[in-house]
């Protein structure tokens, strides 16, 4: 020990301790200056080191030990467990967060040490004034009390989280809070003792109370949900009637009216995790939210809080639900829409008030607040309807002066970005109606996705806009239905046409799957223009080595080359884009969009397709995507089976590449081996091909099944091997079975 301290304080090295000893026995390890405060820091930490090292050796000791802490094979290791305490608690007390925070690992074993063995530390600590059995108790409290000094903020504490300072005293509070809610799953009692003495100590009233003070009080009661068990913690916290008489007379004091935004903030957080409360205690939601509209929230002067409180609002409205709301919906209502459109400078003076502007992003939690309101408690259908036009109109004229902009085209990077939040803040309203909303709510709705369209065209170039437009459609999907469909094809066609990125390939993606799964073959004609442009699409993104596209030509081939003749990194990003087409074919076939593959415009490109797939089912190396592509296939079969359909001559040409390419392309794949039917992902992909193996021999093509499968492809391999089981299977499980026993045989 006194080696590493002469080494960091600068005494000198390890080999010259005795030659230093006066040296350091002069050093001031109580009244620390700059030049001595590393010497504290390495002491704490070789506190630390020693004690986790010592916990563990003290617990064997006694346990091997007679129990009785007088032993005299016990008493050493005990006082130098006692020694342990002491010296942890003083450097977690310590006014340093380097010399503090260096002990907090062995402050939290000592922690889950009391937890597992409490009656081990009754018994085998010394203690001196302390009934017996009450150490842990001891113990705890002591640990709660230097928690709450250290807690504190210094006075001189900027809250500027930017500054690396400040953002060490935050990470160093945060690994505090860890051990308090430590205590609190241990002993919940004891903490709200705690906690109820320290806010009795507190100055009245509260709004005049000192900034540090006040915090950490109100730190406790926020964290203590954190550590209360069963989760969720907050609700199991209210069920203790303590606790929640503390929650109930901080509400019902004036801390809405205290001075640093930061207290101000921590109250409306602690507000939204005990929200249950203003549930079932109406009367304490009505100054709560007076407080957060008003002077104290998203009219703060700060814009900090004006921004935090945009969302404490959202998060209040939401957790107390439609009925609790109901009184204040149209006041609540009023009030955002007046600060949504307020003058778009800094600031502005009506009448009667200064009106602080709320920054865009953050107005989108007032949207969607907005449309939770509107739609979650009980309006009459007039009045959801005249207020979302209340709120649409204005926000939509916006939208349209933008638009007129000379400057739109030559700046896409500053309009895009605003034009963006302007789709957003309609897709945020429209989270209000889970459902189908009132007819007369679409129409307002329907209006405003006419104008994002006008948007996406007059700026198709901004990648902000191509993917709030996306988020907006499937929106638009779950509140219009089927009345989004006329309109998809020319949003699709624009999306399609400035397709440039992984991003713009998952966005629409997720538009196909959804529209797939929604509307099923309601989607066909929507499909049918958009599905061979966006495999295209796919294809085009990824490097040359893996895709050619044939130049000059709108219906270009979909050429693929394996990729496993790429380096292993672009293998892996060339699949990322593939997976996205796998799983829109797989998805149109799934839901019964296949008539779309089949339309005048697709069909030339079906062998492609095929081709497509089949390179998915048998070289892909991801299990997820191989097993998505024999789906495709097996599904296909199923329903092109029975051969009523008007393209004869396309399905007979689906069932020859069957049984040509895909069948002794999955045998080969499956008998490889590198197949291991035994593992789950494995074992779902032979589960598709059994399936697939079924259904083609069920089909009209069944009678081929014989002479093109199982003589060429099964008996072809090895005289000997039994092909009872594929002539005789009854379901696609026996198809699998007998693929696995050919696959032991050979």
């Amino acid at each position: 020990v006194f080696g590493k301290l002469c080494k960091l304080s600068g005494l000198g090295g390890e080999g010259n301790v005795n030659g230093n000893d006066h040296r350091l026995r002069k050093l001031d390890l109580i009244t620390v200056d700059g030049t001595q405060i590393d010497a504290v820091v390495a002491a704490a930490e070789l506190v630390n080191t020693a004690g986790l090292e010592l916990i563990p050796g003290w617990e064997l000791q006694c346990q091997i030990s007679p129990t009785s802490s007088s032993t005299p094979m016990v008493q050493p290791v005990n006082m130098l467990m006692n020694q342990c305490l002491e010296l942890s608690f003083s450097c977690l007390a310590y006014d340093d967060i380097d010399v503090s925070g260096a002990v907090i690992d062995l402050v939290s074993r000592i922690l889950v040490s009391l937890e597992k063995k409490e009656s081990f530390w009754n018994n085998n600590i010394e203690t001196t004034n302390l009934t017996r059995g009450t150490l842990c108790n001891s113990l705890l409290s002591r640990i709660l009390s230097i928690l709450h000094l250290r807690m504190k903020y210094p006075t001189d504490f900027q809250f500027d989280y930017e500054d690396e300072d400040e953002a060490e005293e935050e990470m160093y509070r945060t690994h505090l809070r860890k051990l308090y809610q430590r205590i609190v799953r241990f002993r919940p009692q004891l903490v709200l003792q705690f906690i109820g003495s320290c806010l009795s100590s507190l100055s009245q009233p509260l709004s005049a109370t000192s900034p540090t003070e006040i915090e950490v009080a109100l730190r406790l009661v926020f964290h203590f949900g954190e550590g209360r068990r069963p989760a969720p913690g907050a609700k199991t916290a209210l069920r203790d009637g303590p606790f929640r008489e503390i929650v109930i007379a901080l509400h019902r004091s004036d801390i809405a009216s205290h001075s640093h935004r930061e207290v101000l903030l921590l109250y409306y957080d602690l507000a939204v995790r005990y929200s249950l409360l203003l549930k079932e205690m109406p009367e304490l939601l009505s100054s709560l939210l007076g407080a957060l509209t008003g002077n104290r929230g998203l009219q703060h002067p700060h814009p900090r809080v004006r921004s935090r409180c945009c969302y404490f609002l959202l998060r209040i409205v939401k957790s107390v639900g439609g009925k609790a709301m109901r009184p204040y919906v149209e006041a609540v209502v009023e009030g955002i829409q007046s600060l949504l459109f307020a003058p778009a400078s800094s600031s502005c003076v009506t009448s009667t008030r200064e009106v602080f502007p709320i920054p865009p992003n953050d107005a989108l939690y007032l949207f969607e607040t907005t449309g939770i309101l509107l739609g979650t408690t009980g309006l009459d259908v007039d009045l959801q309807q005249r207020c979302a036009t209340a709120v649409l109109t204005p926000h939509i004229r916006s939208i349209e002066n933008i638009l007129s902009s000379p400057d739109l085209t030559n700046d896409v990077e500053h309009y895009g970005e605003q034009l963006s939040v302007s789709i957003s803040a309609i897709a945020q309203l429209s989270k209000g109606w889970q459902n189908h909303p009132p007819s007369e709510v679409q129409t307002v709705l329907a209006a405003a996705v006419d104008v994002c369209r006008n948007v996406l065209v007059a700026l198709p170039s901004s990648p902000l806009v191509r993917n709030r437009t996306a988020v907006l459609l499937q929106r638009m999907m779950i509140c219009l239905g089927e009345a989004i469909l006329p309109t998809m094809p020319d949003f699709l066609t624009t999306l399609l046409s400035h397709c440039t990125t992984e991003d713009d390939v998952l966005d629409i993606s997720q538009l196909i799957l959804q529209l797939c799964i929604k509307f099923k073959e309601n989607a066909v004609p929507t499909m049918d223009v958009s599905i061979l442009p966006f495999l295209q699409k796919v294809l085009s993104i990824q490097v040359a080595e893996t895709v050619v596209v044939p130049s000059g030509k709108e219906d270009s081939n979909l050429n693929v080359h394996n990729v496993s003749t790429l380096p292993p990194h672009l293998t892996t990003q060339q699949l990322s884009i593939r997976k996205h087409a796998f799983a829109c074919l797989h998805h149109i076939v799934a839901h019964n969009v296949t008539a779309a593959l089949l339309s005048e415009r697709n069909i030339g490109s079906m062998p492609d397709i095929l081709k497509f797939m089949n390179d998915g089912a048998i070289t892909a190396p991801d299990l997820v995507m191989k097993k998505s592509c024999t789906s495709f296939f097996s599904l296909l079969i199923q329903q092109w089976g029975d051969s009523n359909t008007s393209q004869g001559q396309a399905v007979n040409g689906f069932f020859d590449f069957v049984h040509n390419v895909f069948v002794p392309g999955m045998l080969d794949c499956v008998l490889s081996n590198s197949f291991n039917a035994k593992d789950a992902l494995h074992s779902r992909v032979l589960s598709e091909f059994g399936n697939a193996l079924w259904f083609l021999k069920q089909s009209a093509h069944g009678n081929d099944f014989n002479t093109r499968v199982v003589e060429p492809l099964i008996l072809g391999r090895s005289n000997g091997v039994d092909v009872t089981g594929f002539r005789n299977a009854s379901c696609g499980k026996d198809m699998e079975s007998s693929v696995k026993a050919l696959k032991e045989a050979l």
